[in-house]
C-alpha cells in the first residue's frame, strides 16, 4: 500500500497469514448452486515494512515550498532566489520504521465474496477484504486511530471432491462383489462355476457340476439309474431303455453324436 501526497508519501509492503471462519450463504455440495455468497470473519498476523521517497536521484532532500513545488534548496534558505524546480523521482529509499514502535502485528480481516463452481473441476473466488490494524504506525504517521486497509482478491483452485474416491472405492467394491459371487452357494465362485443353478445339498465336483456317476448326461440326483450300464440308449429319467420295465429293444446304428446336456 501507498500514498504520495508531498511529505507523507509512503509505502509499506505487507505479508499476512490469517486463520477465516467462512459462512456460505447456499449449499455448497448441491450441484444446483453453481454461484454461493459467503461472507468471512477471521484473525490474523501481519508484519510490513514502510519507505518514504525523501531523497532525488542524487542522495538530496527534497525542499517542498508553501507553494507546493519541489526545489533544491530550502524556502528559508537565503540563496532560495536561485533555487531550482526539481520533481519526485518515486523511488522509495528511506525506511521510516521506527524499532521504539509497538507496532501491533495482529489484525481482523473481514470478507464478502462469491465462489463459482465449475463442473466440479474447480472452483473460484472473487472478495471484497476489510483489514482493520491494531497499530497506527503503517504509515509511520500517528493520528491516534488505528490503520487499516482494504483488498480485493481473486483465488482459483482445483476442486477435489471426495466423490472420486468414493467412485473408486465404490468400483472397487463392487468388483469384488462379482468377484466373490456364488448365486447358487455351491462354493464354487460363478466365475469359475460351469454349472451355476446347482440345487443346495448336491454333490458337485470341482468344476461346480452336480456328480453324474453313469455320465449319461443326468446328473446323481435326476436320475433314477444312475449307474446305467448302457449309457447311449436312455430315457429321459436317467434309464437305459433296453432295461427298461416291459420292453426289449434291438437298436442299430452306424453314427453315434454324443451331446452335452446342460438342463438339470
Amino acid at each position: 500500500m501507498s500514498t504520495n501526497n508531498a511529505t507523507e508519501n509512503f509505502q509499506s509492503t505487507i505479508l499476512h497469514a490469517s486463520i477465516d471462519n467462512i459462512i456460505y450463504l447456499k449449499k455448497i455440495r448441491s450441484n444446483q448452486n453453481k454461484i454461493i455468497p459467503f461472507i468471512s470473519l477471521g484473525i490474523g498476523k501481519l508484519v510490513f515494512r514502510s519507505y518514504s521517497d525523501f531523497l532525488d536521484q542524487d542522495g538530496n532532500y527534497y525542499n517542498y515550498w508553501e507553494d507546493g513545488s519541489i526545489r533544491d534548496i530550502p524556502q528559508v534558505d537565503s540563496l532560495s532566489n536561485s533555487a531550482n524546480f526539481i520533481s519526485r523521482d518515486y523511488e522509495y529509499e528511506t525506511s521510516v520504521s521506527s524499532d521504539s514502535v509497538n507496532y501491533g502485528l495482529t489484525y481482523i480481516p473481514a470478507s464478502i465474496g462469491f465462489l463459482w463452481k465449475f463442473k466440479n473441476v474447480f472452483n473460484a473466488k472473487i472478495f471484497f477484504t476489510y483489514n482493520q490494524l491494531f497499530t497506527d504506525w503503517i504509515d509511520n504517521i500517528s493520528d491516534g486511530i488505528n490503520d487499516k486497509f482494504i483488498s480485493i482478491g481473486v483465488a482459483v483452485s482445483v476442486y477435489f471432491s471426495r466423490d472420486g474416491a468414493n467412485y473408486k472405492k465404490d468400483k472397487k467394491q463392487f468388483i469384488n462383489i462379482f468377484e466373490n459371487l456364488d448365486s447358487d452357494f455351491d462354493g464354487i465362485k460363478d466365475h469359475d462355476d460351469q454349472c451355476q443353478k446347482t440345487p443346495k445339498n448336491v454333490s458337485i465336483l470341482p468344476t461346480g457340476c452336480p456328480i453324474d456317476s453313469d455320465f449319461d448326461g443326468f446328473p446323481d440326483f435326476k436320475d433314477l439309474e444312475p449307474n446305467s450300464k448302457s449309457i447311449l440308449f436312455i430315457d429321459d429319467s436317467g434309464r437305459s431303455i433296453k432295461s427298461y420295465p416291459g420292453f426289449e429293444i434291438e437298436l442299430k446304428f452306424d453314427t453315434i453324436i454324443p451331446i452335452r446336456v446342460d438342463d438339470f
